[in-house]
């Protein structure tokens, strides 16, 4: 294998010598051109996107409610009640105001710790005025089914989504 790669490398060599210089500088910038053509396309692909999605200045800012329930010794969390009613409830008062959910289970750290939050809850707001309206219309009773499914207190922040990266 050694000798073929060898050889195809000689052949290359001779064939550049035989360039004249004209025709490197064209060859050269031909491929210079390839390479940048496909660099600006990638950059406009991902640039884009990540620009939009992390609040370009042309973009509305994207907000999220993070609500954490702190754990505990004695804490308990009732993540199917969560899901199949508490979860649904919120989904069909607040509507379109909300783009995605999210609960999450915590789970223990690498060192077998227990997590310091039972559970952790993203909701994405697609409509911040619609979604106002629902905590005004029906945070009473919300904040009235939590001991259904957990004996914790939670800890509620509104952000905005700075950036966002993906692989």
């Amino acid at each position: 294998m050694k000798g073929v790669s060898n050889m195809s490398k000689n052949r290359s060599d001779k064939k550049e010598r035989e360039l004249s210089s004209k025709q490197r500088d064209r060859r050269s910038m031909m491929i210079g051109a390839g390479k940048a053509a496909a660099m600006g396309a990638v950059a406009a692909a991902f640039g884009s996107g990540l620009a939009r999605e992390a609040g370009a200045a042309d973009a509305k800012p994207v907000r999220c409610m993070t609500i954490l329930y702190k754990n505990g010794p004695d804490i308990k969390f009732d993540f199917e009640y969560y899901k199949t009613h508490h979860m649904v409830d919120i989904m069909k008062w607040y509507g379109k105001s909300i783009q995605k959910f999210e609960l999450r289970k915590g789970l223990a750290a690498a060192d077998g710790s227990a997590p310091p939050y039972v559970a952790t809850l993203t909701i994405w707001i697609a409509d911040e005025e619609a979604f106002n309206a629902g905590n005004a219309k029906y945070g009473a009773q919300l904040a009235a089914e939590v001991p259904k499914f957990t004996n914790t207190q939670l800890m509620a922040q509104r952000d905005e989504v700075y950036a966002v990266a993906t692989s």
